[in-house]
């Protein structure tokens, strides 16, 4: 069986790691490639040992055809929209997954271009993976592809995280953020909230781990706010779980979410974790270990009750632990990947 894992991006974030797992976990019984542009995921398909890996000049159909004529592949696991609409449009015999990993504001809009072009894509698509069941839900059509579409989840696993920290690390932020610097993670909101949350604790510290085209604004703002002593933005990292680690509360107020995998892996870390009521996050939070807030002020409330009642921080921080070993699937994911691409051939 030879499989194609194509990529939208050739940077590396949520998407690229699921795809990395896959490529590196199927690799031993599947002739599996990971396709992708020039950049800086060749530093992660280095990392993790993946040595069948083709380069593309572009993410094109002239490209993807040129692919499945040279490989001749039975199956191109397409990740995220463009890859997908562009493979199936490009292949003539192998077989297309489509791996949606985000839910993104337009799948809910009837008028809009993209909607409809992922619906006449799918009609040469075998099957559509989605991460959460908001995807099915929100997308406008998708009664009309309901047989293709399978709710997959994301590979999540406990040891992996667990195996990238100190355990012994001390508390020194009381409030972490790690995501992309964009509009869909809404990083402005969580400078806001330290705003708001400084008003209650002047020396509150905070951690922005992540990168992206809002890193201007937010190092605006928060000079503006007068933060500059509460609030560290420190950038991408290749390990985030290290600072993660010395965190006492996760927040993330996404507009819109795939899956949220960083919830999980806050959770893994026993972090309460406080984000937007969006996407496939209330698949992966609830009371017990955090709050799922609809806006402003139930962030605000449920960090301040953290951070000030240390039997609810304790209780919610025992309770994100036993939550991710509940969500833990890593072994159990890759068998039902396999079972898909065994199934459509």
């Amino acid at each position: 069986m030879t499989i194609i894992h194509l990529m939208s991006t050739n940077d590396y974030s949520g998407a690229e790691n699921v795809a990395l797992n896959i490529v590196k976990s199927l690799s031993s019984y599947m002739d599996i490639y990971y396709a992708t542009r020039e950049g800086r995921i060749l530093e992660f398909t280095k990392k993790n040992n993946i040595e069948k890996v083709i380069i593309l000049d572009e993410l094109s159909i002239k490209e993807i055809k040129l692919i499945e004529k040279k490989y001749n592949p039975d199956i191109i696991h397409a990740h995220d929209y463009r890859a997908s609409v562009l493979a199936s449009l490009a292949c003539k015999k192998c077989k297309v997954i489509a791996h949606l990993h985000n839910n993104s504001p337009w799948i809910k809009k009837i008028y809009h271009p993209y909607s409809w072009i992922l619906l006449f894509s799918s009609l040469k698509i075998s099957k559509i993976l989605t991460v959460s069941n908001s995807i099915e839900k929100e997308y406008v059509f998708s009664k009309f592809i309901r047989k293709k579409i399978v709710t997959i989840s994301n590979p999540v696993s406990m040891q992996r995280v667990l195996q990238n920290i100190n355990k012994d690390d001390k508390k020194i932020f009381d409030l972490c953020f790690t995501g992309r610097l964009t509009e869909q993670k809404d990083p402005l909101q969580f400078i806001k909230l330290v705003s708001l949350l400084k008003q209650d604790k002047q020396n509150i510290k905070a951690i922005m781990i992540g990168d992206g085209e809002l890193r201007g604004e937010c190092e605006k703002n928060i000079k503006e706010k007068d933060l500059s002593e509460n609030i560290n933005i420190c950038g991408f990292m290749e390990n985030p779980y290290v600072l993660m680690n010395k965190s006492k509360i996760f927040c993330l107020p996404s507009k819109w979410e795939g899956f949220g995998l960083v919830a999980f892996e806050a959770l893994t870390l026993g972090m309460p974790v406080v984000v937007s009521n969006v996407g496939g996050l209330p698949e992966i939070v609830d009371e017990t270990c955090g709050k799922l807030c609809t806006n402003e002020n139930e962030f605000y409330e449920e960090i301040k009750k953290l951070l000030t009642d240390k039997q609810e921080y304790l209780k919610k921080s025992n309770n994100a632990i036993k939550k991710a070993k509940s969500l833990d699937n890593f072994k159990k994911y890759m068998q039902n990947i396999t079972e898909i691409y065994t199934e459509i051939l």
